[in-house]
């Protein structure tokens, strides 16, 4: 008997090693996946929009992804060598962080004076909704997410329902994005990952071509690393990837559930400008237990960030029951988005209609809209398991959303200087993903992988997801660009390290 219950216990470790092993396994996998799917996504959706045939898009995407697996396994002389060419110049941290404020600016600043548009589509709704709620009017109706009107709205208060106003506001976006990148490297890695990281928000061409368009996932771009910065804040055990010997902040611990409460109002925040945020509580739960916290511990920590998100909506909630006489928790465009984007009619992104024209009243189209998409995915599985693929290449395969609404939206571009700006920010987008996919051994060196991967991949993870079901778009992968850059940054710094450049 007592010798049985030796070899039990004896087992218990082997079996948490192999299962902690597994997990490593399935973690690399699913995200050397994702970066192969977005590298075949790129060459595939551009030759489409180019008029190309399913076909040939196919083979030079394949084409693609063969030379990038190439370049996995040549890795081992290619990073070093890149390491060796990319150097950081030796300044101080402030001086840094300034100079890459000042260059993001003055990129933003001279796209946005060289190439003026007027607002057009969900651009010019917002601004004037803004607008009207700067005048203290809320409007009629509840179609319309809020988060993104209300909060230009104080600026439109005090400065008038302009449009230079709205292009400033982007300015202030982009630096307090920045400025939370370099805070949210700083926490999980330290002083050269938030070099890089911030250096590729400043210069970041999908990013910095959306000056001056009124885009709301610019504002996204700040609120989510600002909901996961503060996550962050909450236990030390989120600075244990940490190498540069900054503190753990072990002061902070008295202050985590306040710092909760910040990360679940920023999600809110989010979710009153992108509802389908309101599940992200569930990347907050895979991500603690990920990291082996417990079960228990896990829920309780995500039920009080889930309770911030809503406390966050409920305000509009109630503006939307004293208006319209109906509990909507943010907005009814969400049934009618769903059908558009699953029926007989739906291509990958938007679709101005689907099969069957939805009710006018916005009410009865957010019910039925979600009724009948939910009887075609039932009735037309294999159908709908083709178009998931088809949208994942859509919201994977192009970042010149910047470009097209600058250059080419309603108007006839020089052929020359849109392809040229497109080209650079597909290629900075394929040179992203095709570094993350080598950097991936040294990614899932570190001792805490699980920190980096369950904060900063799995978010983007779930939008691959949302968008595989709603209406797709490459814009939607804008909010999470600080996320990524901080990835890539951990990949430079690995590589340099590596190389022996950098002392550990």
């Amino acid at each position: 008997m007592e010798i049985r219950k030796i070899h039990e216990i004896d087992a218990l470790p082997a079996a948490r090693w192999s299962g902690q092993k597994l997990l490593l396994r399935l973690a690399q996998g699913v995200f050397a996946a994702f970066c192969l799917e977005t590298i075949f996504a790129l060459p595939f959706r551009s030759l489409q929009l180019a008029g190309r045939s399913d076909r040939i898009a196919v083979i030079v995407a394949l084409g693609v992804v063969l030379f990038a697996s190439l370049l996995f396994a040549l890795r081992n002389k290619i990073l070093p060598l890149l390491s060796r060419c990319l150097r950081l110049p030796d300044v101080g941290e402030k001086v840094w962080l300034l100079s890459m404020l000042t260059v993001g600016l003055a990129m933003r600043l001279a796209w946005a004076l060289s190439f003026p548009v007027t607002l057009k589509s969900d651009h010019l709704a917002y601004f004037q909704i803004a607008a009207q709620m700067a005048q203290g009017h809320l409007g009629p109706g509840a179609y319309w997410p809020p988060g993104f009107s209300l909060a230009l709205t104080p600026f439109f208060m005090v400065l008038g329902a302009q449009l230079w106003v709205a292009k400033a506001c982007g300015l202030l976006f982009f630096v307090v994005t920045c400025l939370l990148t370099h805070a949210l490297a700083m926490r999980l890695q330290g002083i050269q990952t938030a070099r890089i990281a911030t250096l590729l928000v400043a210069v970041w061409p999908g990013y910095f071509t959306l000056a001056g368009i009124n885009c709301k996932e610019v504002f996204l771009a700040m609120l989510l690393p600002a909901a996961i910065f503060f996550y962050c804040k909450t236990s030390a055990g989120f600075a244990a990837a940490n190498r540069d010997g900054l503190p753990a902040g072990s002061k902070e611990e008295k202050y985590r559930w306040g710092y909760t409460i910040a990360a679940g109002l920023c999600m809110g925040l989010a979710s009153l400008t992108q509802p389908g945020y309101m599940l992200f509580p569930a990347v907050i739960l895979l991500a603690e237990l990920l990291r082996g916290v417990g079960l228990v511990r896990a829920a309780w920590r995500t039920s009080l960030f889930s309770m911030a998100l809503l406390a966050a909506i409920l305000p509009w909630t109630y503006r939307n029951y004293l208006v319209c006489q109906h509990v909507v928790l943010i907005s009814t465009n969400g049934g009618s988005v769903f059908y558009r984007a699953n029926n007989a009619n739906a291509n990958p992104n938007y679709n101005a209609e689907g099969e069957v024209a939805l009710p006018k009243d916005e009410f009865e189209a957010d019910r039925v809209g979600y009724q009948m998409a939910k009887a075609w995915i039932r009735q037309h599985p294999a159908d709908f398991a083709v178009l998931m693929f088809r949208k994942q290449l859509v919201f994977l395969g192009d970042d010149a959303l910047g470009a097209y609404e600058t250059l080419k939206r309603d108007q006839n571009p020089s052929v020359l200087l849109y392809s040229s700006v497109k080209g650079i920010c597909n290629l900075f987008w394929l040179a992203i993903w095709t570094g993350l996919l080598l950097g991936l051994p040294l990614l899932f060196r570190q001792k805490k992988w699980q920190i980096w991967f369950g904060l900063l991949f799995l978010p983007l993870l779930y939008q691959w997801a949302i968008d595989s079901v709603f209406e797709s778009g490459p814009r939607h992968h804008i909010p999470y660009l600080a996320l990524m850059a901080v990835m890539a940054g951990m990949v430079w710094n690995e590589a340099v390290r590596q190389s022996g450049k950098v002392s550990a």
